[in-house]
């Protein structure tokens, strides 16, 4: 019987060179992104670890295993919080059967440039070190075949592995733009990049032939909005060598919140993508502010295709907020100042209280000859109620005594409103308009009424730079009323910055939670 090993192995190789010429993606490549463009790496403030797993089934009777772990870390302005640029690492082991095997382990580098308040341009860079070789161990040879029994794998099949296995170093660079809406939601952006433009030697064609370039082009944009339902239509274009890969197709983006004037704690986004010529894809994936899992499935579309017979992906990543040194300082002072006031501030107001209320009751006794007063006031039974009790009959007294007085505007009613105030931003959205539209009726029906306005932030960014953005905020209200025919006179703002915040900046429901405006109805 003839030596099978031989043949076999010019037929892998051959197929393994033919395998270069395609640059190989994900189907959930958000979960890959510096696979795809490296100029990716931490435009956001957070820092990310995830994992993406393939399975994919061919018509070789053998399933092809890829897996992608990345982690990603940003660097951020102290002044401003945003980050300036960010490093990451990706490890990834395909494998084919355990016949075609391919592990790399890259490091990026990314600069962001911010346009304008919407606009972000981030240019990258990637290095790879990547291993591929050729097993041929789970194949047999003549010198595995014994008589009447068949092959048996105990024996070897005389092949010399050492000759399938070569390393080398590629290097690749992208530019990726984009473009956010007032949320800090995606509304648009496009990326182009070329990977292994060094052009290294192939180790499975022989010195004299070079690995092929690697361009790749995406872009996507909202092209629908209805309340929290948007939808992108998204492209990925791969060109290698002259094969192009084309996956393109729609992403349904939900978002889920509990009230529809409140920031959303979750998205949920539909994958309806389609390669042709290869097959089509349905996905699934669920978006927190720290972690998003997704599950997708590529399955056979209009065409035969022996290579990929059905594949399931899964991915995971998990995301962790990162703050400067400033942000670290100022949250660290305001729990201490927080906790001073829960235990120092009850028993000074108390006191504080205490001592005006005597010293009224000493005056009125005074102007009435009435020294037995003084000795009426309790400590040991002193309360809120009894204070606002006593006050309004010592004014109502100075009153009868001195005439009338002067009286200040007091508070009617305090609303804290959360007007959708994403990052660095004044806008109002419609639901705000509305309640202030409301709230304009309310005034126009009592000339009495006047109206403060209190801006406040989260704790992202310099202090100065906070305070004049919740001013911003507060004069955004008071120019929206003064729109709709308020007397300037009536209205007045205040902008307090990250001092006062109602919950931790630890998320970004809380961070939501704290960008607000209060406004308090005064009455003359």
């Amino acid at each position: 019987m003839m030596k099978r090993g031989g043949l076999v192995t010019i037929i892998l190789v051959g197929l393994f060179s033919r395998s270069q010429a395609q640059y190989f993606q994900f189907s959930q490549y958000n979960f890959s992104q510096q696979r795809i463009n490296p100029a990716l790496v931490s435009n956001t403030r957070y820092a990310t670890v995830s994992l993406l797993s393939r399975t994919q089934k061919t018509g070789g009777d053998f399933n092809i295993m890829s897996n992608f772990l990345s982690s990603t870390y940003p660097l951020l302005n102290r002044s401003t919080g945003r980050p300036w640029s960010g490093i990451g690492i990706t490890l990834m082991d395909d494998r084919s059967g355990g016949i075609f095997n391919t592990q790399e382990a890259a490091l990026s580098y990314a600069l962001h440039l911010r346009l304008n308040r919407f606009q972000l341009l981030s240019l990258g860079f990637k290095g790879v070190f990547q291993t591929k070789s050729i097993s041929l161990e789970g194949f047999n040879t003549s010198l595995q075949y014994i008589p009447d029994r068949g092959f048996s794998n105990s024996i070897a099949n005389g092949e010399n592995m050492t000759e399938f296995r070569e390393s080398y170093q590629t290097f690749s660079a992208g530019l990726y733009w984009q473009q956010v809406d007032r949320k800090e939601t995606k509304v648009a952006y496009w990326g182009f990049s070329l990977f292994d433009f060094n052009k290294p030697k192939d180790p499975f064609l022989g010195s004299t032939n070079n690995l092929s370039s690697t361009l790749i082009a995406e872009g996507g944009f909202r092209a629908y909005q209805q309340r929290e339902l948007s939808v992108f239509p998204e492209g990925l274009v791969t060109s290698n060598n002259g094969n192009v890969t084309l996956n393109t197709g729609l992403r349904f983006q939900y978002e889920l919140k509990p009230m529809p004037n409140q920031a959303a704690i979750a998205r949920i986004d539909l994958l309806t993508k389609f390669v042709p010529g290869r097959s089509g894809i349905v996905g699934i994936q669920f978006h927190r502010e720290n972690f998003s899992f997704g599950a997708s499935y590529d399955f056979p579309l209009f065409v035969k295709n022996t290579g990929n017979l059905g594949a399931l992906e899964v991915g995971l990543e998990l995301r962790r907020l990162v703050s400067t040194r400033n942000e670290k300082y100022r949250a660290k002072r305001a729990k201490e100042i927080e906790a001073k006031k829960k235990t120092a501030k009850p028993i000074a107001l108390k006191n504080y209280a205490q001592k005006k209320l005597q010293d009224s009751v000493k005056l009125l006794a005074t102007k009435n000859q009435n020294p037995e007063a003084i000795n009426k006031v309790d400590s040991t039974t002193f309360s809120k109620s009894i204070v606002i009790q006593r006050f309004d009959s010592i004014q109502r007294k100075y009153e009868a005594e001195a005439g009338k007085v002067n009286q200040e505007p007091y508070l009617v009613e305090k609303i804290t409103l959360r007007f959708q105030f994403k990052f660095n931003s004044i806008d109002l959205d419609d639901d705000s308009e509305d309640f202030l539209n409301d709230l304009t009726k309310t005034l126009e029906t009592d000339p009495r009424l006047e109206v403060k306005v209190v801006g406040h932030t989260d704790n992202i960014g310099s202090e100065k730079f906070n305070e004049s953005l919740s001013l911003k905020r507060a004069e955004s209200v008071q120019k929206f009323l003064i729109s709709r025919g308020i007397d300037p006179s009536r209205v007045s703002v205040k902008g307090k910055g990250m001092s006062q915040p109602l919950t931790e900046n630890e998320t970004e429901a809380g961070r939501a939670t704290n960008r607000r405006v209060e406004i308090y109805l005064l009455r003359k």
